[in-house]
């Protein structure tokens, strides 16, 4: 196989469907051992980050099996493509609607506290996490640790203790929905710049400590976070 340098946006996505062809091309069965992620990175000519991202994808959804000292290794697909897998494996449908009912209930009102309570640390840490998030797209990568921080910053923010021990308790959750929105959104044109508008909307409203305008910025990115969730899934269970 004639492999050639990924020099796209969405660094991670391409990676993944290139290990596909990878796979496919080579004959690699299940059971069968990978390249490893600094293979994969001298063989893209891509960023560890970006190869490590890509990964996680592929081993949260089943695809890969990582075995210590020994490598990294293909799973059963049980007749799925990889792109199918990574698509449809999501959360059950009632589940992920309690975790984006749970982020408008908690993150409206905390986002309202923190315009109200947060130091200039806390706003600083904010304002970081943002501009991480801003840098973390523009390297291909999915970012979704520094969306992570931005919102888990602004429960912190709150000063509120009860926030963040239940936030906590379903962070995990909260990771798996937020993954499958940032997978969603590398295949929404212009849907990475309508979210750091919306952040930056948060933002201003948190640094100008007005309530009512965060609370609103927040509900408003969520809402469009949420159908965009809804649409996707709706359109990949379309017949084709």
């Amino acid at each position: 196989m004639a492999l050639k340098p990924i020099r796209k946006k969405r660094l991670f996505e391409e990676i993944i469907l290139a290990i596909e062809e990878y796979i496919h091309e080579e004959g690699i069965r299940p059971g069968d051992r990978l390249p490893s992620e600094n293979e994969l990175s001298t063989i893209f000519q891509v960023s560890k980050t970006a190869v490590r991202e890509a990964m996680s994808v592929l081993h949260a959804n089943g695809i890969i099996e990582k075995r210590t000292g020994a490598g990294i290794f293909l799973k059963e697909l049980y007749g799925e493509s990889i792109a199918e897998r990574v698509t449809n494996n999501l959360l059950d449908r009632s589940e992920m609607q309690e975790v984006l009912e749970f982020r408008r209930g908690m993150e409206v009102e905390a986002v309202a506290l923190a315009a109200i309570r947060a130091t200039d640390k806390d706003m600083e840490v904010i304002r970081q996490a943002h501009q991480n998030l801003v840098d973390a797209h523009k390297a291909g990568s999915l970012g979704l640790e520094e969306d992570y921080i931005f919102h888990y910053s602004i429960i912190l923010a709150s000063h509120n203790s009860i926030y963040k021990d239940v936030f906590d308790r379903v962070s995990n959750k909260f990771e798996e929905v937020m993954r499958i929105s940032k997978m969603q959104s590398s295949n929404v044109p212009g849907r990475f710049l309508e979210a750091y508008k919306e952040h930056e909307k948060i933002l201003n409203a948190l640094q100008l400590k007005d309530p009512q305008a965060a609370s609103e910025a927040m509900r408003h990115h969520l809402t469009q976070n949420e159908k965009k969730i809804w649409a996707n899934i709706k359109q990949s269970k379309e017949p084709m």
